[in-house]
């Protein structure tokens, strides 16, 4: 379970579920929407702009009209001591761009900063200039500006701790700036606490993201950053929203699943829904969902609240204007899951915004999740005839909080269990019929009955499966799909199963087999070589105490790297030790795990020590993993050496 998550789980339930102060009053608009120029970077030009904005356009009728001009876009210097912008970049100047924009039906934002410069690009920021600053873009036709926390004097504001500070300068731009120009506040790394006051200052929006900035592509990353966001919540409302940053999609970092999640988090959470990518390379099937932008941009403007979460699996719940409600499943873990949700009793309609599959329930409100996924129900009160809504498993988890992906190897049959359960219990189901869609050249073979002439409220139907890769499987990740087909419609549920191989007879080094997961601290585990810095491959030979391996992992700790065993290996061992790369720095714990038990332990070993054999009994274990545990100090220089790591097999 991922400790920070478990962590925060009882602290974001207790939160209380209060509208923002002025929540009944009809807002101003919904989140802001639109794309930002920050994948561009300092390559950023008028012809990009333009050309991301003919994208964008497409996405209007949608809501999304924002073209924000990240920073790079100030000339160096101010010209007659007003603000220009960069000559080369920018030759047309800002107001023939937002001309522009608005002949397409957009507007335009622009960043300036809240201290002497810009926080990138080298340009003037607005510290003692915020009059004249908010004139002159006024001036432009700008219609939104992004106050950054960049280079502030602290020094002349003695006495005053950062946020007082802020209570300063944020506000005294926003009076500048006037009612016609958008004003959103953007202190990235937290220390002003927007949350507590944004609202009564005049922002749209505020950055919650204190967890890493700016927002990787990352799925763990974009899932801390959720956390975090779900912790400010309770201070956003009608007209003042708390951003958690940009919606990654279309980036490439993540899974399409993975991409839908982040969408379906920020659009429940009232969050804005500001592109990163090229709007003509987002993917619509995620961005351009009306339903689902439709919950963002509900004019109620409640933020969802965490009913329910353990710490794999959440419930979110967000009260509609109509009163309706949104309800999102999330399955933060690696396993698809069931996860339920309990309405007070009724007659429900429950919608599948992504699906668009319509079914009625009792109460219970329940969806098999795709790992690192999330289904989003539009609910609301109903006597529409629908059929009852099915929950339909593929390969479920033997136990609440597995969270490994069911296994099969190559040219072996596993059976693998389908569960369809008439969870809306509002009528009886008739001719199911279940089948189950494997990759093309696999077997899957029923070996108990796959149709059922009727399935009654709250029953469940199993059916049993021989399923069998071929010789030669690639090993990875892939699709499992279970289809309930009956009378009036059908039911897809979606389950991910890793194809794995288990090492051959005799003794194999780990640096030559696939691991099945693995985490690191700074950069990826490499191997046969140190971990050496952030970049892939660019480690060095592994040398402990001047002796120097040939074959091993080279890990920055905390790392934990996972390998298929299969219950047919008897042992692993390896040299443990802190690269010589870091000289006599470092410090790290060394251990190896079975299944679910630790079953050898280094002790911490520092930069300053030779390396310590550790051997380790791993018999019948399915899974073993090597783990460097952070030695008590900061991590900086813990570069954790596996040196001639190798498991010995039957």
């Amino acid at each position: 379970m991922r400790k920070l998550t478990a962590a925060a789980a009882a602290a974001l339930l207790m939160l209380p579920f209060l509208p923002a102060p002025g929540a009944a009053a009809a807002p101003a608009g919904g989140p802001p929407m639109g794309w930002s120029s920050r994948s561009l970077g300092c390559s950023v030009s008028e012809a990009s702009v333009r050309q991301a904005a003919a994208g964008l356009a497409a996405l209007a009728p949608l809501g999304y009209r924002l073209v924000l001009l990240d920073d790079c876009w100030l000339a160096p210097q101010r010209v007659g001591g007003a603000l220009a912008p960069d000559p080369a970049r920018f030759p047309g100047g800002i107001k023939a761009l937002a001309d522009h924009l608005h002949g397409l039906g957009l507007r335009l934002g622009l960043s300036l900063s809240a201290g002497t410069k810009a926080c990138s690009g080298g340009g003037p920021g607005s510290y003692r200039n915020e009059a004249a600053d908010a004139e002159l873009v006024r001036s432009w036709g700008v219609d939104h500006v992004r106050y950054d926390w960049c280079n502030i004097p602290a020094a002349d504001f003695p006495g005053q701790n950062v946020q007082q500070i802020a209570q300063t300068l944020f506000p005294r731009m926003r009076q500048a700036l006037g009612d016609s120009v958008a004003f959103a506040m953007n202190n990235e790394d937290g220390s002003t606490v927007p949350w507590l006051w944004a609202k009564d200052s005049g922002a749209v929006a505020w950055r919650t993201n204190i967890y890493n900035r700016p927002l990787p592509d990352v799925y763990a990353t974009m899932v801390d950053v959720w956390e975090t966001n779900q912790l400010r919540v309770q201070y956003a409302g009608p007209g003042s929203w708390a951003d958690p940053d940009l919606i990654q999609a279309g980036r490439g970092g993540m899974t399409e699943a993975e991409y839908r999640t982040q969408f379906t988090l920020w659009a429940v959470g009232a969050a804005p829904l500001v592109l990163q990518a090229d709007p003509a390379a987002a993917p619509k099937a995620i961005v351009a969902n009306p339903k689902v932008i439709a919950v963002n941009q509900d004019k109620l403007g409640v933020p969802a609240r965490l009913v329910r979460s353990d710490g794999w699996y959440h419930v979110l719940v967000k009260p509609l204007d109509g009163g309706d409600q949104a309800v999102v499943l999330f399955n933060e873990s690696n396993r698809a899951t069931t996860i339920a949700h309990r309405l007070p009793a009724g007659r429900y309609r429950a919608e599948e915004l992504w699906t668009g599959q319509v079914a009625t329930t009792t109460g219970e409100l329940s969806a098999h999740v795709p790992a690192h996924g999330a289904v989003m129900y539009r609910v609301g009160p109903s006597r529409e005839q629908a059929p009852p809504l099915l929950t339909v498993e593929t390969d479920p988890p033997a136990f609440l909080g597995d969270d490994r992906p069911g296994t099969l190897e190559p040219g072996k049959e596993r059976e693998i269990v389908t569960r369809v359960v008439n969870s809306g219990a509002t009528a009886r189901i008739r001719d199911l019929r279940v089948t189950l869609a494997v990759p093309d050249g696999w077997k899957a073979e029923a070996r108990t009955p796959a149709t059922r002439s009727r399935l009654d409220a709250g029953e469940a139907f199993t059916v049993t499966w021989a399923v069998t890769p071929p010789a030669g499987t690639e090993p990875r990740a892939y699709d499992l799909t279970t289809t309930a087909a009956f009378t009036g419609g059908t039911v897809t549920g979606t389950a991910v199963v890793a194809v794995v191989q288990a090492p051959g007879t005799g003794r194999t080094y780990l640096s030559d087999l696939a691991w099945t997961s693995v985490k690191n601290y700074f950069g990826p585990v490499e191997r046969d070589t140190s971990n050496g810095d952030k970049a892939a491959g660019d480690g060095r030979p592994l040398t402990i105490e001047g002796v120097r391996y040939a074959k091993g992992l080279g890990a920055h700790a905390p790392a934990d790297i996972e390998f298929y065993a299969g219950g047919r290996c008897r042992s692993v061992e390896f040299t443990a030790g802190i690269d010589d790369e870091v000289g006599t720095a470092g410090s790290a714990g060394f251990e190896v795990w079975a299944d679910g038990g630790r079953v050898a332990y280094s002790g911490v070993l520092t930069g300053a020590q030779p390396g310590k054999k550790v051997t380790a009994s791993v018999s019948g274990a399915r899974f073993v993993r090597l783990v460097a545990t952070n030695g008590g100090d900061n991590a900086t220089s813990d570069h954790a050496d596996f040196a001639d790591a190798a498991i010995t097999c039957d």
